[in-house]
């Protein structure tokens, strides 16, 4: 596919969680960040907490979360160029 292909495709999945494959193979998912000429900006979910607690301990506390309040993941922004994406597709986000 032309680079151009892939920004019009990335453009319509903005903010949806997608998963990407390179031409070197390696396959990573995320939301779409932002899409530019050149670049796709993918947010890449960590297991880390906002808290700086890990995912695991988070759940264990005595009283559980206040009510409103849930932990935030952290995301981490990665930029991979149009030229070198093979492939694109949506996935399930379950929160």
């Amino acid at each position: 596919m032309e680079t151009s292909s892939y920004r019009d495709i990335c453009m319509s999945c903005m903010h949806k969680y997608v998963g990407i494959q390179t031409s070197d193979g390696m396959t990573q998912d995320g939301f779409i960040a932002h899409v530019d000429n050149e670049y796709v900006t993918l947010a890449i979910p960590s297991n880390e907490m906002i808290g700086g607690m890990p995912m695991q301990q988070q759940g264990y506390r005595q009283f559980g979360y206040y009510p409103g309040f849930y932990p935030r993941r952290r995301f981490y922004q990665r930029r991979f160029p149009l030229a070198a994406l093979t492939g694109l597709f949506l996935l399930p986000f379950f929160l």
